[in-house]
């Protein structure tokens, strides 16, 4: 008898998002163990594919697009436009580049409050109009699942988006599946204070039909007072991912690698503080144990000027590498140049127990990891995990100077390291040249 799983994700393969990662693997895996599953997905935002990803999605057999009306879409379309338009403009002689930034500030102090304004404006509109586009995806959805002719062992919903656990909830209750697994990469955050009252529905229809509720880590489950009824199933990471080629890198550089979102810029979505480790190799080179020329921050994503302020504030400007928006496969390639590997999360009153999925992509980089915790508790989960496998350090700023000295000799201990396996390779290199010579 088959087996048969019915799968709900607005994000998967092959698009270039992190949230499109944990569904994919799910169903590639999932199919590997001689399930039958059935995909239905949205189109994401933005036309940029990953390769990785795009790999796993050509070995699924039965994946349903869903093609929901979107303007955001369009909205990403132009703004990557418009971020190849900046950088060619950035590459412009610097007289063209001051002539266009004295247009821009032409506007004077008027300007500048419509710009204030209509970013609030643009910013609510934004997120009403993703609203939109995940009820028109919510609508499509349900229609695609009635058109499915087979029954299902279980549907796996997969937030977010709000939607997704609503589609999995009806397949259960119309009888197209058996069971409902409701699964979280994140807890559940509507956009507005008016949809409080929904968020608790929401989440109280969920905890009351789901057959299981799973999610990355306690801390999820813990936000949404779901503690005792779900189940964690953390992230993981897939070496099928890892490149078959060499990374080429300078040796001679200390290469620290960040690789995502500095702000999400959801409501009450605290900021990753990367400041720690910027202050920390300030004050090495400061000390002289490490040279501002032998550091290279290496930074990929959305944020680019958002990591530029961080270095800067630390006097590390000169430092940075920036690669903006990357696919998949060349952030890993970027992970695997890395000496140290960079995160950031937060643990604190009322929003503790993440485990992102970047922690354990970096686990299989082999790299020492590094991760900036802000916030007002100690005793983190990722803290645990990075003193149980021996992988890295993770720095809490609840943890006060104690952990400030611990990642100072941390990065200490890996500087050092740099530099014997530096003097390793030159003495390598003296030897092989002495070699040749004596070989003439």
């Amino acid at each position: 008898m088959s087996k048969r799983v019915l799968l709900i994700s607005y994000y998967f393969a092959p698009q270039n998002t992190i949230g499109a990662i944990r569904p994919t693997k799910m169903a590639k895996y999932l199919e590997r163990m001689g399930y039958e599953v059935t995909v239905i997905c949205g189109g994401g935002l933005g036309d940029k594919v990953d390769p990785t990803l795009q790999k796993d999605l050509e070995k699924l057999h039965d994946v349903h697009l869903i093609r929901e009306w979107n303007p955001l879409r369009e909205r990403a379309l132009k703004n990557a436009q418009a971020q190849k338009a900046a950088a060619v403009q950035a590459d412009k002689p610097a007289g063209d580049r001051q002539d266009a930034t004295a247009e821009k500030r032409a506007g004077g102090l008027i300007g500048r409050l419509k710009s204030v304004l209509g970013k609030v404006i643009e910013n609510n509109l934004y997120l009403y109009l993703a609203w939109l586009s995940d009820r028109d995806f919510c609508r499509k959805a349900i229609c695609e699942v009635r058109k499915l002719d087979q029954t299902y062992d279980c549907v796996l919903s997969s937030y977010s988006t709000i939607s997704t656990h609503e589609i999995g909830y009806y397949a259960k209750k119309s009888g197209k599946a058996r069971k409902w697994i409701a699964d979280f990469r994140d807890e559940v955050n509507m956009a507005f204070a008016w949809q409080a009252g929904r968020q608790r529905r929401y989440i109280r229809m969920v905890r009351e039909n789901a057959d299981l509720i799973t999610a990355v880590s306690y801390g999820v489950l813990d936000m949404m007072d779901m503690a005792k009824d779900g189940r964690v199933l953390t992230n993981g990471f897939d070496r099928e991912d890892l490149p078959q080629t060499d990374v080429v890198r300078d040796e001679k550089k200390l290469r620290i690698v960040y690789c995502g979102y500095i702000s999400e810029g959801r409501k009450n979505a605290p900021h990753r503080d990367l400041s720690p480790l910027m202050k920390m190799i300030r004050q090495l080179i400061d000390e002289g144990m490490i040279s501002q020329e032998e550091v290279q921050l290496v930074y990929a994503g959305s944020q680019s000027a958002l990591f530029e302020q961080v270095a800067a504030a630390s006097g590390l400007e000169a430092c940075v590498e920036d690669h903006g928006m990357v696919s998949r496969r060349e952030s890993i390639g970027l992970q695997l140049s890395a000496d140290i590997l960079l995160m950031a999360s937060w643990h604190m009153t009322g929003r503790k127990g993440i485990l992102t999925g970047k922690l354990f992509e970096y686990m299989m980089m082999n790299k020492p990891v590094v991760c900036c915790m802000s916030g007002d508790l100690t005793g983190s989960d990722v803290k645990g995990v990075l003193d149980k496998t021996g992988i890295g350090f993770c720095y809490e700023q609840a943890g006060g100077q104690a952990d400030a000295d611990a990642l100072k000799a941390f990065v200490q201990e890996i500087i050092q390291r740099k530099e014997a396996q530096i003097q390793r390779l030159q003495a390598d290199a003296e030897l092989e040249k002495s070699q040749a010579q004596i070989r003439e």
